[in-house]
């Protein structure tokens, strides 16, 4: 028989500045600390029992079978992450199929390095963030091994347990700054000013219609270069003094638009009605975010990339200026219930 409620305590601390940064998260020993306090039901969004959850599947805290199974059908009545990431990732098949795949050894060997490293960690008490230093120097050197950018990459294929893992770890960093943002909202002096929002897409992917539309003019001059570049009657002239240095701006200036179109199969491009094309781009942009590989290794580098420096430097630098805070222990102490579970989330 499955338990019916769940109680976890947990405490994170942080260091200061304009934003507080989590230092560690220490788990309650349940025979002491919860004397000092009464458990409350989970925060209206979830993301304080979430990043307890996530962080018991990541670390097989509580190993009790019957505890495991409740966390698990918790995590997947709670958490969207799992849903949206499949259900993007079949849209983003027949794309796939088109492209080589990134080097099946180099995966391997990169999956097997990372879970060597996770497996020896000790998880007794808690999580000190600045073990996760080496995860963040792994993923650069993997992006640097692959010699192609994580950004719109749509030729890395992890295996199943990987990106499930990845998810868990993602869900538990970005409801970790969410609980940080909650905090800071709560001790600012004007909200209307000076509040600070997580976004599952924004904050990795600001201003998509932007790279949209700078992709669809990107594509434009692709097209029109063609002819003056590539055969034995190309126009030598035209492409040292217009072409090359039209493709080094926008390189420069549109530098995400370019590895949009560059990364995507040339002949899915000029299948598209030019009346689809903006719908289509802008479509593929989210379905990559949150449904391959590469999007979701690019948004668990942001989170630990923001753990690191900051998360004033990464996700809220309109917030650098302000007054930093002293540090402080944020405690936390929830009960989730059959009850809490009743209304599947639909993502």
């Amino acid at each position: 028989m499955k338990p019916s409620s769940f109680v976890m305590g947990f405490e994170i601390k942080t260091t200061r500045g304009p934003v507080l940064k989590p230092v560690s998260l220490e788990i309650w020993d349940q025979n002491s600390r919860f004397a000092e306090f009464t458990p409350h039901p989970p925060l209206k969004f979830q993301n304080d029992s979430l990043v307890g959850l996530q962080f018991q599947k990541l670390t097989n805290f509580f190993s009790a079978p019957k505890q495991k199974d409740f966390i698990n059908h918790a995590i997947e009545e709670l958490c969207p992450y799992a849903t949206l990431f499949y259900s993007s990732a079949d849209r983003l098949f027949k794309i796939q199929e088109k492209l080589k795949p990134v080097d099946e050894k180099l995966v391997q060997a990169f999956e097997n390095q990372w879970f060597a490293y996770w497996d020896a960690q000790d998880f007794s008490k808690g999580i000190s963030f600045n073990k996760l230093d080496q995860a963040f120097d792994m993923l650069s050197e993997f992006e640097s091994q692959m010699k192609a950018p994580l950004m719109y990459n749509f030729t890395l294929k992890f295996s199943k347990k990987f990106n499930d893992h990845l998810l868990s770890m993602y869900s538990f960093l970005f409801h970790l700054r969410s609980l940080i943002a909650l905090d800071h909202n709560i001790h600012i002096d004007d909200s209307s000013f000076e509040s600070v929002k997580c976004d599952s897409i924004s904050d990795y992917l600001p201003r998509a219609d932007f790279t949209t539309n700078d992709a669809l003019v990107y594509w434009q001059f692709k097209k029109l270069a063609t002819p003056f570049v590539g055969h034995k009657d190309k126009d030598v002239r035209i492409e040292k003094l217009f072409v090359e240095p039209m493709q080094r701006a926008f390189d420069q200036y549109n530098h995400n638009a370019c590895a949009l179109v560059d990364q995507l199969p040339q002949d899915i491009l000029s299948h598209q009605a030019n009346a689809d094309l903006e719908q289509y781009l802008h479509q593929i942009q989210m379905d990559w975010l949150l449904g391959s590989s590469a999007g979701l290794l690019f948004r668990v580098r942001e989170e630990l990339f923001g753990l690191h420096h900051g998360y004033d430097k990464v996700f809220w630098p309109e917030s650098s200026g302000q007054k930093p805070k002293k540090p402080t222990q944020f405690k936390v102490c929830f009960e989730l219930t059959e009850q809490d579970l009743g209304v599947k989330k639909i993502a």
